[in-house]
Order: structure tokens, then C-alpha cells, then sequence
């Protein structure tokens, strides 16, 4: 039998309410991790869900079973919360690129902002951008026009965005009114979108090449992965907490559930080839003795006692009792433990031998 958890923390977390406290815990990390980022959340699940588990003497698979499942059932509803909150929180003011290319110092567009960040479908949205027309590209003009593109495909700004599927909503406003000045001044743009869901935004301007004559579009710095500025939000907490829901059980499944449940599979193999190892061991028969005989086997025969003129059983050797059956189950048990491998119930101090059940 394998040595029992040592020291009082360990012997704690071996109990019913330390399996419950584990999980929670366990649960708990995988939120946090899905949150700040969802490939933490692979071997945050395998740590606290499985390894530290086994270790406090959680052994059993169907216990380890049980447990990923709340882990997979709990976290996806209640990290999918603290998303929806997050998707509610105004981003910061974007601008363009700076130097090089894009200006000949400071961004040519500044504190670009959508208001409000959240809201119904009867809100008008302002976008508004504050344009430096002196800090247009070397060897350009002042800008001369200015795109709005809203879209529910994060940063696009036409029909063909390799991040979406085709078929998304794009509404394209322009601006070609710009005013020819190389002082700072505010655009702003007005729009009713009437209908929710999580939508995103980005603007483009336009100078002319004063050599070529071929104009120079540049877009305002958004996210990394689509270049596109989140916002407006609109529907309400439980509206967007319904539209991420299964994106989140989605990433659940791929990043929680795959791994944990995989890896558990691999445990249960090495357990059932370990058990199968040691079955064989204790059914092997020991070594023969040399020819010529004077062997340990020949002196155990020569002292075994004979059968009784009574008739009665012989009595039982040190290999048949080594051998035991679980009260419960009748699974073969070794002598000395505590605990039926199979079904887990409790053997007591004398075993009925493999073989034998008990009336």
C-alpha cells in the first residue's frame, strides 16, 4: 500500500472537506489565470487540479474525475463574468504612428476616443479626433480627408478581413471636408448603430505625396493582434455576458478540459499497469532450485507438515496467504492493507485468502 500523507496539513487535505477546499481552490486559480491569460490557465489546472491533489493522497481517478469537472463546469460561467466586466471598461484615446512614415514628429492624429463606451440602440455615439495638420508625413500635404470605419469585426476596414468570416457589418463614414490649416483642430463623427453586441472602430487620413501626387492613407494604433479599437458596447451586462458565453466555454473545453482530463487518462494508465505489475509479482511463482536439489524450496518441502490422518484441510502456505479478497468487491487485496484497491472499502486485519469468499 502506498505510505499515507504525512504531517497534519497533509492528513487535512486528504479528507472529505480537503478534497472540497482543493477544488475550490483549484477552481479558483483557473479563473484567474483564464483571465489574465488562457494559456496560464494549462498548467495552472494541472497543478492545483491534479498534482496537488495526488499529492495530499487524492489517488483515486474517479475522485481526480470528479474534481475536473467542477473545475470545467464552474470556472467558464463565472470567468466569462469577470470578462463581460472587463469588456465594459472604456479603452484609453488612441493616435497614430509617430516619426518615420507616419509623421515628421509627433502623431499626425491624437486622443482619437468613442462616447459613451457603453450604451443602448437608441444612443448616438460621438467619435471624435484631435488632427495636428503640421505634423503631416515628410514630403506630404495636410491631410486633406478623414475615414470613420465601425465594424463588429475588430479593426476592419473593408468587406475582405481575414479575422472574420464574411458577412459582418461594416459602416464606412467619411470626412472630406478637411480644412486646409496648419493649426490643430477637432473632427468629430455622430452615429446611431441600433444594434447590440461588442463592436470596434478605426479611423484612416489622407495626405498626398507633394512629388508623386499619390496619396498616403495612415490608421490610428489599435490593439496588437487586429489593429482595431474596441467600442462601443452595447446592450447591457447580460447581453454581452450571454454573446461571450460560448466563446468562453469554447476556450474552457480547449485549454482546461483537454489538458486535464488527457493527462488524467495517461495517470490511470500508469496506475492500472503499476497494479497489473505488482498482481503478476505476487502470483509469480519463486526461483527453481539448482539441480542436485539442497535448495531453500527443497528444505521448506522437507519441513512442511504433512496432512492430518483426520482428514481436515491443510493448512495454508505463505504464498496463499500473501493472497486476500476484498469482503466487499472480492477483489484480490494484498496482505497488510488497509484499503481495497478497487473499490476503496476498508479491509479489516483478517482477509478471506484469494479465492475463498466469506459465507
Amino acid at each position: 500500500m502506498a505510505p499515507q500523507p504525512q504531517g497534519r496539513f497533509r492528513r487535512f487535505l486528504a479528507t472529505r472537506i480537503g478534497w472540497v477546499l482543493l477544488y475550490a481552490l483549484a477552481t479558483l486559480v483557473v479563473i484567474f489565470s483564464m483571465y489574465l491569460n488562457v494559456l496560464i490557465a494549462i498548467p495552472a489546472v494541472l497543478l492545483f487540479g491534479l498534482a496537488v491533489p495526488i499529492w495530499s493522497g487524492h489517488k483515486r481517478p474517479r475522485y481526480l474525475a470528479l474534481g475536473g469537472v467542477i473545475i470545467v463546469v464552474a470556472s467558464a460561467p463565472l470567468a466569462n463574468a469577470l470578462f463581460t466586466q472587463l469588456l465594459q471598461t472604456p479603452v484609453g484615446a488612441a493616435a497614430s504612428g509617430s516619426g518615420g512614415v507616419f509623421s515628421n514628429g509627433p502623431p499626425l492624429m491624437q486622443n482619437a476616443t468613442v462616447t459613451p463606451y457603453t450604451g443602448t440602440k437608441s444612443t448616438n455615439f460621438t467619435w471624435s479626433v484631435t488632427i495636428f495638420p503640421a505634423n503631416h508625413p515628410i514630403g506630404n500635404t495636410t491631410p486633406n480627408e478623414l475615414d470613420l470605419y465601425i465594424s463588429d469585426c475588430p479593426g476592419a476596414t473593408g468587406n475582405n478581413s481575414t479575422y472574420c468570416s464574411p458577412g459582418y457589418t461594416l459602416i464606412v463614414l467619411q470626412n472630406k471636408t478637411l480644412p486646409n490649416t496648419t493649426s490643430p483642430y477637432t473632427v468629430t463623427f455622430h452615429y446611431r448603430i441600433g444594434s447590440n453586441g461588442i463592436w470596434a472602430w478605426q479611423m484612416g487620413i489622407w495626405t498626398e505625396n507633394s512629388t508623386t501626387k499619390k496619396p498616403y492613407f495612415q490608421l490610428l494604433i489599435g490593439d496588437p493582434q487586429y489593429n482595431g479599437i474596441e467600442g462601443p458596447v452595447i446592450g447591457g451586462f447580460w447581453v454581452i455576458y450571454g454573446l461571450v458565453l460560448e466563446d468562453a466555454f469554447f476556450e474552457d473545453f480547449l485549454f482546461i478540459a483537454a489538458p486535464y482530463f488527457g493527462l488524467l487518462l495517461v495517470y490511470m494508465l500508469f496506475k492500472a499497469r503499476e497494479r497489473r505489475r505488482k498482481e503478476a509479482e505476487q502470483r509469480a511463482p519463486g526461483p527453481l532450485p539448482p539441480a542436485g536439489g539442497g535448495g531453500p524450496r527443497q528444505a521448506e518441502a522437507k519441513e512442511a507438515p504433512l496432512p492430518s490422518s483426520s482428514g481436515g484441510p491443510p493448512a495454508a502456505t505463505a504464498s496463499a496467504s500473501s493472497e486476500l479478497n476484498c469482503p466487499k468487491c472480492n477483489a484480490v487485496v494484498y496482505a497488510g492493507e488497509q484499503t481495497c484497491w478497487k473499490c476503496g472499502a476498508p479491509l479489516p486485519a483478517t482477509t478471506a485468502p484469494a479465492g475463498k469468499t466469506s459465507s
